[in-house]
């Protein structure tokens, strides 16, 4: 027979953790508070162990509660899954995602409607990774490098560089020196994203070829500009693909240069069994494998185009 603490009380404490409040975890559960307290006071008395920290300014999770709480969140969210399951058919799948914004915008949510209509159970719901906090998603897919992604995640893929510009800059079936156009930057905070000196280093050139450049916050905005014709830019590939097979942005060196940031996958511990988690994980994997299968086809077909700018 399981020792176990009842699942009224393990609610009960959840929601209590989420809240840091009895009043508020008993309106959300439709209790009474004294009832919460009660609930909260038997787990206590169950474990042997203080859960909070009471006081007049309120609640506070000890660390014994520290520990108990992401197991009991992954407990009820798998037995939840599991009712959900049985009670329904077909039954639907609520994935939230936390999504760079490039990545979010221009790779995946293209293929979201595939992916739906292999899944139709599957509702998405992508969030904005500055307004959510870690408990409130399924999976994440991060910008970052691969150190950042040591011991937190799974490594999806890197950035592949290339030099493009819009033809709308070439002057007489030239694009003009290097130095003569604007540079679009990516910013990172509130630093500049390290394609530019890459991919300078890549050439043999150095940075004071560079002339005063052009900031974005994202790569999105600066693959717009790009295209506008505001000036020369260091882009992954795989946010450009659509630009590129449609002549709105063009390589102006062969050079493909691998970056050292690229894209991870993060799930949160209380998440990876998920039967929604694991389904996404999978298709994600294999979508990015065809993805890259496809684009080296293509590589091999590109070459710059004639009249492509001079470094220097």
């Amino acid at each position: 027979m399981r020792k176990l603490p009842s699942l009224s009380m393990l609610r009960v404490f959840e929601e209590t953790c989420r809240t840091l409040s009895f009043s508020k975890a008993a309106q959300a559960l439709c209790i009474t508070q004294s009832a919460a307290s009660r609930q909260i006071k038997q787990l206590e008395e169950f474990l042997g162990k203080l859960l909070f920290v009471r006081s007049h300014s309120g609640l506070a999770l000890t660390q014994e509660a520290m520990l108990l709480l992401p197991v009991v969140r992954q407990s009820l969210d798998i037995l939840e899954e599991g009712v959900c399951h049985v009670q329904l058919r077909n039954p639907l799948q609520h994935l939230r995602l936390q999504v760079a914004p490039t990545f979010a915008t221009r790779w995946l949510a293209p293929r979201l409607v595939a992916l739906r209509q292999r899944n139709s159970q599957l509702q998405i719901a992508l969030i904005s990774e500055t307004r959510q906090k870690y408990c409130d998603f399924d999976c994440a897919i991060r910008f970052g490098s691969r150190t950042e992604c040591e011991g937190r995640g799974e490594w999806l893929c890197h950035e592949k560089l290339l030099l493009v510009a819009s033809p709308l800059l070439m002057i007489d079936g030239h694009f003009p020196p290097l130095a003569a156009q604007p540079q679009l930057h990516i910013l990172n905070g509130d630093l500049r994203l390290d394609n530019w000196p890459r991919w300078l280093a890549a050439v043999g050139e150095n940075e004071s070829v560079l002339s005063g450049g052009l900031e974005f916050s994202t790569e999105d905005q600066v693959i717009n500009a790009c295209v506008t014709g505001a000036g020369y830019a260091v882009l992954d590939r795989m946010m450009i693909r659509n630009e590129l097979r449609g002549g709105l942005l063009v390589p102006l060196a062969e050079l493909e240069l691998q970056s050292g940031n690229g894209y991870w996958l993060e799930i949160p511990q209380g998440k990876r069994d998920l039967p929604r988690v694991g389904y996404f994980r999978d298709w994600l994997q294999a979508e990015i494998e065809r993805f890259w299968g496809e684009e080296r086809q293509v590589v091999r077909g590109i070459e710059a185009l004639p009249g492509a700018v001079a470094v220097g």
